[in-house]
């Protein structure tokens, strides 16, 4: 227990020394983050020789108004002494206080908190930070379940020096490192919005089939590839992948598959939803280490453009109540707010029957519940994969979009329409609008 109030003592002696270089900026200044606090990106790698392990602290986000170098400076000491990601929220960095929401101000404190951890871990509420002011607290504590919400709300996460994974799985993690959710969804805060419309692109089901029959019958070759550059030429703000990338959650598929990620190269920021596919076997509650080691927490949310996108982990068939108390927590009618997951809810029959098997294309646990948070919060959209199709569905007032299109084996079953596609999404104040892009190169609205 000692160990877990080792990070007080090191926010204060590390603030008492960082307050000698504190520099003052106004809420008004430019916002400008400094070369040294840019997360490093990975270049393409060279796949035939290993790749080195990365010792040094990552800043994810981007630095607001009052946070200066000094200050993260002292915050990687706490980072490396807990071991985690330590979040700093509220004042200095969204230009308002936690408290009171009222305006920055230099001599304010600097709220910090925790990534998956106990607000417990923390005991210096009572203490000093910049030595400025005297009697200045600490501001408070906050504790976040993963890196991906911190960042989406807008926090600056700084990471730990990450330690180097075991043989292959450590090899493909620092393989995938520019890919990682964390870094996408830095790389899009940092990125300028010009209106109050959201511009994005939704990809589903990626993987070109298991077995070469189903590939021979049901597929076009590359229409993956073809449709992601597609869209990445149209300038979404970010493209967001369904899930199923792979045909199975193994290390050499998805070594396979960032290898022509970074042949493709796209330019927006690009986000992911696990599919079952990316677990160690596709059916059941079967082992995801391999995605998670890759890309990170597969529950995450983000705000941008005034809505809240979140994306929910269906991937093992079901939806946990610790999932759906993480959504009640994210979810209020008065944000508009889009979902993401992968498997549709099972009582949306006409795609998830087959035959006599009532709801099997669909997940069961957690769906009712699933579906009246959509409802009774008001989600303008639930985009889903899975089923390789194109359709839309209304339940209590919630639009229910099926794109599963993105490449993989166009399979009979129950939805209609089977075409290869990806979705433009343009989310503004008029509401949300759709327009289907098939790989044959037609495009049309979504209806």
């Amino acid at each position: 227990m000692r160990l877990m109030f080792a990070p007080a003592a090191l926010v204060l002696a590390a603030g008492a020394a960082s307050a000698q270089v504190v520099t003052v900026r106004t809420v008004s200044a430019p916002l400008v983050v400094p070369p040294a606090l840019a997360s490093p990106l990975l270049s393409a790698p060279s796949f035939d020789s290993p790749l080195t392990p990365l010792a040094s602290s990552r800043v994810l986000g981007v630095p607001g108004p009052g946070v200066t170098p000094a200050h993260i400076e002292a915050i990687k000491l706490v980072a490396e002494a807990a071991d985690r990601p330590i979040i700093i929220h509220g004042s200095r960095q969204t230009g308002v206080k936690y408290r009171d929401k009222s305006p920055f101000r230099h001599d304010t404190d600097l709220d910090t908190g925790v990534v998956g951890a106990p607000q417990s871990i923390f005991s210096v509420d009572d203490n000093m930070w910049d030595g400025k002011v005297p009697h200045m607290i600490h501001g408070p504590m906050m504790t976040v379940p993963s890196v991906e919400e911190a960042v989406g709300m807008g926090h600056l996460v700084v990471m730990p020096p990450e330690k180097q994974a075991p043989g292959a799985l450590g090899k493909l993690a620092r393989l995938a490192r520019k890919w990682r959710t964390d870094e996408q969804l830095s790389k899009l805060a940092a990125s300028p919005r010009s209106s109050s419309t959201v511009r994005f692109a939704i990809i589903g089901d990626a993987e070109p089939g298991r077995f070469w029959i189903s590939r021979t019958l049901f597929n076009r070759p590359g229409a993956f590839w073809r449709m992601l550059a597609r869209a990445d030429k149209s300038r979404p703000e970010f493209i967001l992948q369904l899930g199923d990338m792979v045909s199975r959650g193994t290390i050499a598929r998805f070594t396979d598959f960032f290898r022509d990620l970074f042949r493709a190269a796209p330019k927006a920021p690009y986000l992911t939803v696990i599919g079952n596919h990316d677990r160690h076997k596709p059916h059941g509650i079967t082992n995801d280490r391999v995605y998670r080691a890759s890309l990170g927490s597969t529950d995450y949310a983000f705000d941008r453009g005034g809505r809240r996108f979140i994306v929910v982990d269906s991937s093992a068939g079901r939806i946990t109540a610790a999932q759906l108390k993480w959504l009640s927590g994210l979810l209020n009618p008065a944000v508009p707010t889009i979902v993401f997951t992968h498997i549709p809810p099972a009582p949306l029959g006409e795609w998830t029957d087959w035959g006599a098997f009532k709801g099997a294309g669909g997940f069961r646990e957690g769906s009712l519940e699933f579906m009246e948070l959509m409802s009774s919060n008001k989600v303008q959209r639930v985009y889903m994969g899975h089923i390789h199709g194109l359709g839309t569905l209304e339940r209590d007032g919630v639009k229910y979009v099926l794109t599963g299109g993105g490449g993989s084996p166009l399979f009979p079953g129950p939805v209609k329409q089977k075409l290869h596609h990806w979705l433009s999404v343009e989310a503004g104040p008029e509401g949300v609008r759709e327009t289907v892009h098939a790989d044959s190169g037609e495009s049309f609205p979504l209806r």
